[in-house]
């Protein structure tokens, strides 16, 4: 099964080029029954496009709960918000699940999410993955700033948006704005009868969505990562994540050639002709350094990243 990141990455992207199709931009005034096809299938990319920002949230959320029940470390040292999630909280996510499900499926639902649960209480737990952001419909720029929090990460919109900036992919603005606007947008494309989603909303959200997606990733990743390596000042002192928890670099192409950055330095680590050498060494820099590594295209659009 793909990742949660894999499928983010090819939906966005695929945004990326729907939005330069023909079918999709106004021509003249005179033609009417095409500019009214195009503005509906804007209104459709609006809401196809936060819909794959919101499954991404929940789907690596749920990712990141199979990965804390393979720590080591006992549930009652997971940070107590977290430990509140996967116990009572998440029964108002079960409590929701069920009113989707067929009345066939619902016993066999309830008993698999109930034994993890329950599981809290031994040394092997495994927590249930729909702990996060399966309570409701929609998800809500509090609702992912609660995800974070609960890994004991500092004020999560805040450090989003120090990161998206360090690394180009937007500029000081509020990446939780930046969230409200997006989710305002789909919900004026899916109600609205009279919406007319302009195209230059829906490109400049490509490069807003892999913003918050990516740094998601590396606050959730980054806590995850203490969290299996028993971290004591983290597990055990209170130690917060935040932006300066996270190092990363980046592979750009600039001047027609492939060049590695560390952090937000404007002088390049490595430069090459050749993107396959110069991305395996790279990754393997990143990973051994445990840092972020977001890729661009030649165009200056994510191609790929990896948190460590």
């Amino acid at each position: 099964m793909p990742s949660a990141k894999t499928d983010f990455i090819d939906r966005i992207r695929c945004l990326d080029s729907s939005i330069e199709t023909e079918a999709v931009q106004n021509k003249a005034l005179t033609e009417r029954e095409h500019n009214a096809i195009a503005r509906m299938l804007r209104n459709g990319l609006a809401v196809v496009s936060f819909a794959s920002l919101e499954d991404y949230i929940k789907k690596r959320s749920s990712e990141a709960m199979a990965e804390i029940s393979r720590c080591t470390i006992l549930f009652t040292e997971l940070p107590e918000k977290l430990q509140k999630a996967a116990t009572y909280e998440v029964l108002s996510a079960l409590n929701y699940q069920l009113g989707l499900l067929d009345k066939d499926d619902k016993p066999a639902y309830v008993q698999e999410h109930a034994l993890k649960i329950a599981s809290t209480a031994t040394p092997n737990f495994e927590l249930s993955a729909h702990t996060f952001g399966y309570s409701q419909a929609n998800i809500s720029n509090t609702v992912v700033g609660s995800i974070l929090k609960s890994f004991n990460v500092e004020d999560p919109w805040r450090q989003m948006s120090l990161m998206s900036s360090d690394l180009g992919l937007t500029a000081a603005l509020s990446l939780s704005e930046i969230f409200g606007s997006a989710s305002l947008r789909r919900h004026r494309a899916a109600h609205v009868a009279g919406a007319d989603t302009p195209p230059t909303d829906i490109k400049q959200f490509v490069k807003e969505a892999f913003a918050i997606a990516i740094t998601f990733d590396a606050l959730l990743s980054k806590a995850i990562q203490k969290l299996i390596e028993n971290d004591d000042d983290f597990v055990r002192n209170g130690q917060k994540v935040d932006a300066s928890s996270v190092k990363f670099r980046t592979i750009k192409f600039v001047d027609g050639r492939w060049k590695e950055y560390i952090g937000n330095s404007r002088r390049a680590f490595r430069t090459s002709n050749e993107l396959d050498v110069l991305q395996r060494e790279a990754r393997r820099r990143a990973h051994m350094s445990k840092e972020v590594i977001v890729e661009f295209d030649e165009q200056g659009l994510v191609n790929w990243w990896e948190c460590r």
